[in-house]
This record gives structure tokens, sequence and C-alpha cells, in this order.
């Protein structure tokens, strides 16, 4: 049976996947704002769509029942959405007012 690379239930492909997709999105909304002229360092906030792409592809690898798959988009997400946290917080982009 020959099953085509990204229906394999395998951590291999959740994380070309997940990583993919993201680095993708951002390489797309970095060169949206190369060509407008626009800072990217003043618009980092704007980097947070990245995470749509993984979301909708981790819903369809839950539809699908590839568990592997599932188990290690979730992992790439909240690896990447803490490190984008970290980005946000030491940059100053958000701050915690108290």
């Amino acid at each position: 049976m020959n099953k085509k690379y990204f229906q394999q239930d395998k951590i291999s492909v959740g994380l070309i996947v997940g990583l993919g997709t993201t680095v993708m999105t951002a390489l797309l909304l970095t060169v949206g704002l190369l060509i407008v002229g626009e800072p990217i360092d003043a618009h980092l906030r704007w980097y947070a769509c990245v995470f749509i792409p993984l979301i909708l592809l981790t819903r369809y690898y839950v539809k699908q029942q590839l568990n592997t798959v599932t188990k290690t988009l979730f992992v790439v997400f909240f690896v990447s959405f803490i490190a984008f946290m970290f980005l946000l917080f030491s940059t100053h982009q958000i701050t915690l007012n108290s």
C-alpha cells in the first residue's frame, strides 16, 4: 500500500507541515512588508497570522485521525507561540501593565 507522504502518521510529517507553513507564511508577510516599504520591526505583531495556517492544518489532521502528526503540530504550535510571545515581550511590542 503506497500512501502519499503527507497522509503518513509520522513525526517528520508533522514537523515539515508545521514548520513549513509557519516559515512560508512569515516569508510571505516579510516580502509583502518589504514591497510596500514598511519597517518589519514596527509590525512584529502582524506575525501572529503565521499561526492561522498551522491551526487550520492541525484541524485537518485531527479530522483525518493521524494522532502522531496532530501531537507534533500541537508541540510545534506551543513552542513557536511561546517563542513569539517572548519576542514580543523582549521588544516591548506588548507589555504587562499593573
